[in-house]
């Protein structure tokens, strides 16, 4: 499923997957020793590798003296590019609360953004408590 395709490039390249990506080019060590590739490479880089990408969305619950992280979806990277108000999203998704986004490409963790939104902590509602302790 290549849904690459029908994305409108000029939100692409304004959204969430987009600045997870550039975050990944920002901190990969080549970078530093290479310099950061131009910017058609890197959309061009970007778009051959969307198809192979996930997002995943975790919640973050202060227990105690520990951070926990729940998991909460895993969505196709493509799903999600023309995203570009993550902050509504995540609220009207998941409600209020504080939430890590990783960028994935196949099995590989690329970058990782933090966000904090308002609202009740729907989220909590299909977040399963571990009784197996």
């Amino acid at each position: 499923m290549n849904n690459v395709n029908k994305i409108n490039e000029e939100n692409l390249f304004k959204g969430l997957v987009w600045n997870l990506y550039k975050e990944h080019i920002k901190s990969f060590s080549h970078s530093a020793v290479k310099g950061e590739p131009t910017l058609d490479e890197m959309k061009k880089t970007f778009l051959s590798i969307l198809p192979e990408c996930t997002i995943k969305f975790l919640a973050q619950e202060k227990v105690g003296m520990i951070v926990q992280f729940h998991h909460l979806d895993t969505f196709p990277a493509s799903e999600l590019a023309e995203v570009t108000q993550i902050q509504e999203f995540l609220e009207k998704k998941y409600g209020g609360g504080k939430f890590k986004i990783n960028f994935h490409h196949r099995t590989n963790f690329m970058s990782t953004k933090n966000y904090t939104t308002n609202g009740p902590l729907r989220w909590k509602e299909s977040v399963k408590e571990d009784t197996s302790r």
